[in-house]
């Protein structure tokens, strides 16, 4: 059980390295969307898939990973989360690894949430100024403007 506990702090590793991509990437999004740069939006939005994907293939194996050890710890069919593993350590050598894993994961993906609310935020107020700047043309397309007969323009000059 000692290396599947190993196996899984691994996994964890590897996952809050994709995280911190993660964060990385949307931080540099901050910085493209303000200079509203698209080609370079594109690149990194493809680079996030990528790493999103990575995250997923990682994720399957903690959860194939989290059923063993349930199965091992005479809980199967029964969820085993972190802190549930972590209080199933309990005295073990493992349990601090796990502990610090989960916390790192948990850390990341916290700022990893606050800067993706940022970029959804910064992306909402350009999508607002584009909407305004529409109304603006299309109220200024409606507009009538009156046409004068011709007599007005071309009267006579006094004399």
């Amino acid at each position: 059980m000692a290396g599947m506990i190993d196996q899984l702090i691994d996994i964890l590793g590897e996952q809050a390295t994709r995280c911190e991509e993660l964060l990385g990437l949307a931080r540099e999004k901050k910085d493209v969307i303000i200079q509203n740069d698209i080609e370079n939006l594109q690149k990194i939005t493809s680079l996030e898939n990528m790493v999103i994907s990575q995250n997923n293939r990682l994720e399957r194996q903690r959860e194939s990973l989290a059923k063993d050890i349930a199965e091992v710890l005479g809980k199967r069919g029964q969820v085993m989360d972190i802190a549930a593993l972590i209080e199933a350590m309990a005295g073990q050598p493992q349990q601090e690894p796990l502990r610090e894993a989960g916390n790192r994961i948990r850390g990341i993906l916290a700022d990893l949430k606050e800067a993706n609310e940022t970029n959804q935020m910064l992306i909402q107020n350009a999508l607002d100024y584009i909407e305004y700047s529409l109304n603006v043309v299309r109220s200024a397309e409606e507009m009538v403007v009156p046409e004068y007969p011709e007599t007005i323009n071309n009267r006579p000059k006094s004399e």
